[in-house]
């Protein structure tokens, strides 16, 4: 199975919103996004980096990291998709740690909240090395901060 990586165009950000997997709509909801759609072309409008992983010949997931609005030398990952499983999920977890160590050096660390609901992208971010530090409120719901500090 290949992964290739492109350019977020509209319409790859339109076939993602709508295939997404129910975890991370519910993760969106949460935080009080009007659309899965408006989350990923603010997400990719605010990132550094950012590009859409397609395979099965589709786009299937959308990634980047953008700054921390409070201090720009901490990076906020994130990736929004479809729900990669199975083969395809041990493969872009290869592809996703190799994205981690090309932008680990750019900043003092990074950090993300994930809903305490959603299992997988928490699996997700300890496969990657980053660590649970606390939890959060939003808007009622608990959300983990996960971060990779190089110094902690």
């Amino acid at each position: 199975m290949t992964i290739t990586f492109r350019e977020p165009t509209r319409e790859s950000l339109e076939y993602i919103a709508a295939h997404m997997c129910a975890e991370d709509l519910d993760e969106l909801a949460a935080c009080g996004w009007a659309s899965p759609l408006q989350a990923l072309i603010e997400s990719v409008e605010s990132s550094r980096e950012a590009s859409v992983a397609w395979w099965d010949g589709f786009p299937q997931a959308a990634h980047g990291v953008a700054d921390f609005t409070l201090d720009t030398t901490l990076g906020v990952p994130w990736m929004l998709s479809t729900g990669p499983r199975g083969r395809i999920a041990r493969a872009f977890l290869k592809v996703s740690e190799k994205f981690i160590a090309d932008i680990s050096p750019m900043y003092s660390g990074l950090f993300n909240l994930v809903d305490a609901r959603h299992l997988r992208a928490q699996r997700w971010m300890l496969a990657l090395g980053f660590k649970p530090y606390k939890v959060h409120d939003c808007n009622g719901f608990p959300f983990i901060e996960f971060g990779l500090f190089p110094s902690v």
